[in-house]
């Protein structure tokens, strides 16, 4: 029997480490696949799990508020929304925050197109037509049903008075999976948009 020479030797070592990193991109690719969840179950799931880098707080469980939504012209494709809910009355804390996430809301580029802004406007937050058209011209307004939203909100992380300014982060099936209060960093509702319209399909 011949011996292996060295040359041969290191052809074999050579093909092990091709196989080798062949075997680990589509080990990787394959449970990146095995991973992606299917369901909004299997997505908290995978949250509680490995946690999350969101810089918003998660709504647990997602709350659907289609009931309070459902008045919203119909867009060409289903959009994410910024959904804002202004306290007792809109003062100036709800006027800010309707002037940040309108920056925001432009900031987001190339993906603006796939958000749109809602207002969810109590009987006593109405504001004025003209400084609404002026300051805040792609805003969209549906009507606050306040105990409504209460009822949606019983019994979730996102529940509060309702005496402060809140904004949801919406997605375009109308669920709420994202709220931020007028404390929060504007630029964290960007980050975590970014992150959402990135790994999410344009429908």
């Amino acid at each position: 029997m011949s011996e292996q020479t060295p040359l041969e030797a290191k052809q074999n070592s050579f093909r092990y480490q091709i196989w080798l990193m062949l075997i680990i991109v589509f080990g990787v690719i394959a449970f990146g696949f095995l991973m992606v969840p299917k369901s909004e179950e299997q997505r908290q799931k995978m949250i509680d799990v490995f946690g999350t880098t969101n810089q918003g707080q998660l709504v647990k469980p997602a709350v659907d508020l289609s009931p309070l939504l459902s008045n919203l012209a119909e867009t060409e494709k289903p959009k994410w929304q910024i959904v804002i809910v202004g306290g007792s009355v809109c003062g100036q804390e709800c006027e800010e925050v309707l002037f940040n996430t309108r920056q925001i809301h432009m900031l987001l580029g190339k993906y603006t197109g796939r958000v749109q802004r809602v207002f969810l406007q109590g009987s006593n937050q109405i504001l004025d037509p003209q400084w609404l058209i002026q300051e805040h011209p792609f805003l969209q307004l549906a009507d606050l049903d306040r105990k409504q939203l209460k009822q949606l909100l019983a019994n979730n992380s996102a529940d509060w008075t309702m005496a402060d300014t809140r904004y949801f982060v919406v997605t375009p099936d109308n669920k709420a999976i994202l709220y931020f209060t007028a404390d929060n960093d504007a630029n964290g509702l960007l980050d975590d948009l970014k992150h959402l319209l990135k790994y999410s399909p344009d429908r």
